[in-house]
């Protein structure tokens, strides 16, 4: 079964915030797209395989929070089996509090 990919809000404003700090304040506008593509590539793995990562011990809307690593990132997603969906919630820095970013939220859109 190959899984329909959503995004938040969120996520791409997190994607957004990532792409434009590497432009411009690292002025390197290849690294903000070589990120970018990697990111498209890494998502499209869920399609297919998004029960291959870890939960995290917390829940969103009744499913289980899922964390795939992604270069110095992590991708934190739900799967809704019924409804033939992955849903990304935030795209963080590995070394971030996202535990607590996570926990901080309790609506995302879409």
């Amino acid at each position: 079964m190959q899984y329909k990919i959503l995004e938040t809000i969120e996520a791409m404003e997190d994607l957004g915030k990532m792409a434009a700090y590497m432009e411009e304040e690292l002025k390197n506008s290849q690294a903000a797209i070589r990120f970018l593509e990697k990111y498209d590539k890494e998502v499209g793995i869920l399609q297919n395989f998004p029960f291959g990562y870890r939960g995290i011990s917390l829940g969103y809307r009744g499913h289980e929070i899922r964390m795939k690593p992604f270069e110095t990132y992590n991708i934190f997603f739900i799967v809704n089996s019924a409804e033939g969906c992955v849903t990304i919630l935030r795209v963080l820095k590995d070394r971030q509090d996202w535990m607590r970013i996570l926990k901080s939220k309790d609506t995302y859109r879409i």
